[in-house]
């Protein structure tokens, strides 16, 4: 586990598509179960891509994903998480995030309300570093 990981705001999650190309996502992360994690929507593109490719990278980032210079770039390999486990990083999410979460969640509600499609946290991805 890694102090850095461990107190971080906000970590750039980077996974790589199918040409090889590294997309970056500013995500809350959890540790959890030797690695960590975050919540994600189902239908994600982040989900998607580690179908293909289970390499990922975390690296403490602000909320815009910027990272600076010189920053620790860990490597690990991502799963996405089964129905039970995603629950319990979504639990652990809130906790951390209480404020943020709760603004996400009436986010969320409200696009929910107005159909426009699924709301986040419905999935969860696990980076286990190498």
């Amino acid at each position: 586990m890694s102090a850095d990981l461990d107190s971080a705001k906000y970590v750039s999650f980077v996974t790589y598509k199918k040409d090889g190309t590294p997309v970056a996502a500013p995500v809350w992360v959890v540790p959890f179960e030797s690695g960590y994690a975050f919540t994600t929507d189902p239908d994600s593109f982040k989900i998607k891509r580690l179908r293909n490719d289970a390499r990922a990278t975390l690296t403490v980032c602000n909320a815009r994903g910027k990272v600076t210079e010189g920053t620790v770039v860990h490597i690990g390999a991502a799963v996405v998480l089964d129905e039970d486990d995603a629950k319990k990083v979504a639990m652990l999410i809130r906790k951390k995030y209480a404020i943020g979460a709760k603004l996400l969640g009436v986010y969320s509600l409200v696009k929910k309300l107005k159909g426009s499609g699924t709301t986040a946290g419905e999935a969860a991805i696990k980076v286990t570093l190498s």
